[in-house]
């Protein structure tokens, strides 16, 4: 079931399902969109685990775009979703990592914070382009073919899901001419850099950080400085959600 709540001035559209005591809370990455999770929630139903929300984050998919994007804006919009949802666990995936640890300093009914693929080192260069793809302009494109194979290739996922899946439609929207340009507003890449090792410091409850072993952006000797327990996803890149749920749902059972 999707769903939409409205916090401010900015409407997130939310999918939910599931049933029990527990709320997993799933949160994508940047340039992604919720639709990233579906082998996950699929597995959380079969194992009648808990209920799932899984918003696409403001900026991206269904959701409102609006400015301000850092952490904290991001980390505040959810608020509404979790804060009676009793026993909740929080996964998030590259950026979303980094805003589940946010809400893990400050929501005292978040038992569990697991972060996949966070980068945290970054060097000046990677931070300039980010700024710069902020200033850029909407790109327009003529089909909807070319805005999906773009979505694949910004969002780290060309060859892990087809270009006619729902989770590759969802990156794309269409403009009232006919045109396509991607579902994330550009202003988003302008959220900077974040602070890794503060937030989990921070956290008033269970962190775990893992990556894939060829994640390319979240090195695992990165992770281990921050948290020595981090643990490695054999054989999996920096989208191990898609790659594999499997392995994401065993990281997730095993540290109940």
């Amino acid at each position: 079931m999707t769903t939409a709540i409205r916090q401010g001035c900015t409407a997130l559209s939310v999918r939910r399902g599931g049933s029990g005591d527990i709320t997993y809370l799933l949160l994508h990455g940047l340039g992604a969109t919720g639709e990233v999770w579906q082998g996950l929630t699929d597995l959380i139903d079969r194992h009648n685990a808990g209920r799932w929300l899984v918003p696409d984050l403001r900026g991206h998919g269904r959701s409102a775009w609006g400015a301000p994007y850092t952490y904290e804006s991001l980390a505040d919009d959810l608020l509404p979703l979790i804060k009676d949802s009793g026993r909740v666990v929080v996964v998030g995936h590259s950026m979303g990592g980094v805003i589940a640890l946010v809400l893990g300093g400050s929501q005292g009914n978040i038992e569990q914070v697991i972060g996949v693929g966070i980068k945290t080192r970054w060097r000046d260069e990677e931070l300039a382009r980010m700024q710069d793809l902020a200033e850029r302009p909407v790109r327009w494109l003529a089909t909807r073919e070319e805005a999906v194979e773009r979505y694949l290739k910004v969002s780290g996922l060309v060859g892990l899901v087809k270009a006619d899946s729902l989770c590759a439609q969802s990156g794309v929207a269409t403009g009232d001419d006919d045109r396509y340009r991607l579902s994330t507003d550009p202003g988003i890449y302008a959220i900077g850099e974040p602070l890794v090792a503060t937030l989990v410091s921070a956290a008033r409850c269970q962190v775990l950080l893992a990556a894939g072993e060829h994640d390319a952006m979240a090195g695992v000797e990165d992770l281990k400085a921050i948290d020595p327990a981090a643990t490695i996803l054999s054989g999996l890149g920096h989208n191990a959600q898609v790659e594999d749920p499997a392995a994401l749902w065993s990281l997730l059972s095993e540290n109940k």
